[in-house]
């Protein structure tokens, strides 16, 4: 089987049909441009992002609204626990030039779900969902999607509701996270479901969730009928997973490991001020490190040191080593 034809979110054509995941730390400008250094998805997305900041957000012009020239197509995702604010940040984003808005429905981390009554909490109560959606539709000339989990319950009577008041809203596509809002990442994503969802809507269905390989990814294109496969924590381990699914085999060597570690560190460093580097370099190598035999010791040595050149000294005289090969 080979990777299926593009698809269109709206008039954004989404060519290959494979997707960068938003990740809270990681969906950021550097690692966008590491991934598409090697071969670019059809479609990059934003960190999430609060909906009610946003106005503040464009008007510094915040580095977590900034892409270079190669991050696009991308959608910015937003999160907002009622109307009034999912349309200021939707307005917002509207201004900024934004290719797709996505409202998030599926985040299970309690600072947004629980405190904020956000995320994965409103498929709890899919009238608020449908009045959020109803608000955003016409403030976007932009295609509008979702990201979806299953909710409390493996429940198809659910989706299909959920399907339908989505379709109802004038939402232009949907990224299916087939866990249920309490297991975070947890056990195995039910794929069947993506199935289930892609017959119930005539919508187009990205799936998300376990795919770590070509083979998976072929898989889940296989078995569900999705439109497009969504790659996230997958691709921060190994940034050049989408050239090895569009068909590209390297040999996965110490010094190719480094080198790409270098590159990242150097986005990372050259985009974002000391302070805010080091966490993003510290986040980004818990990830890149298990492709070390000792990674996790060299990640969690890591974690303590003040400064980059702590980090880089450490790196310098470990990395190499604990690779292993």
């Amino acid at each position: 089987m080979t990777i299926p034809a593009a698809f269109n979110i709206g008039a954004v054509r989404i060519d290959p049909p494979l997707v960068l995941a938003p990740m809270a730390g990681v969906s950021h400008s550097p690692f966008r441009r590491l991934v598409a250094s090697f071969a670019k998805p059809g479609l990059f997305f934003s960190e999430m992002l609060s909906a009610r900041h946003l106005p503040n957000d464009v008007q510094k012009k915040s580095l977590w609204l900034q892409r270079h020239e190669v991050e696009y197509p991308m959608a910015y995702q937003i999160v907002a626990p009622n109307p009034e604010e999912a349309v200021i940040g939707a307005r917002e984003l509207a201004g900024y030039g934004a290719e797709i808005v996505d409202l998030n429905l599926a985040c299970p981390a309690p600072n947004i779900a629980g405190r904020r009554k956000a995320g994965g909490h409103l498929l709890s109560d899919l009238s608020l969902i449908e009045a959020i959606l109803t608000a955003l539709r016409p403030a976007l000339a932009c295609p509008l999607t979702v990201k979806i989990r299953l909710g409390v319950a493996p429940d198809l009577a659910f989706l299909k509701e959920l399907a339908g008041v989505l379709e109802a809203t004038g939402v232009d596509a949907i990224t299916l996270h087939p866990r249920l809002t309490s297991e975070k990442l947890k056990g195995r994503a039910r794929w069947d479901y993506i199935g289930h969802l892609k017959s119930m809507t005539r919508l187009p269905v990205i799936g998300n969730g376990d795919v770590t390989s070509r083979a998976d990814c072929l898989a889940m294109f296989g078995q569900t009928g999705c439109d497009g496969v969504m790659i996230g924590r997958a691709a921060v381990r190994r940034p050049w997973l989408f050239a090895e699914i569009l068909g590209e085999e390297r040999e996965i060597s110490a010094e190719f490991l480094w080198a790409t570690y270098q590159e990242a560190w150097r986005l990372i460093a050259e985009f974002y001020p000391e302070h805010q580097a080091l966490g993003r370099i510290k986040e980004f190598t818990w990830y890149f490190s298990q492709n070390l035999q000792f990674g996790h010791r060299l990640a969690a040595r890591m974690q303590n040191l003040p400064t980059l050149a702590a980090c880089r000294d450490l790196l310098d005289r470990e990395f190499l080593r604990c690779c292993g090969f």
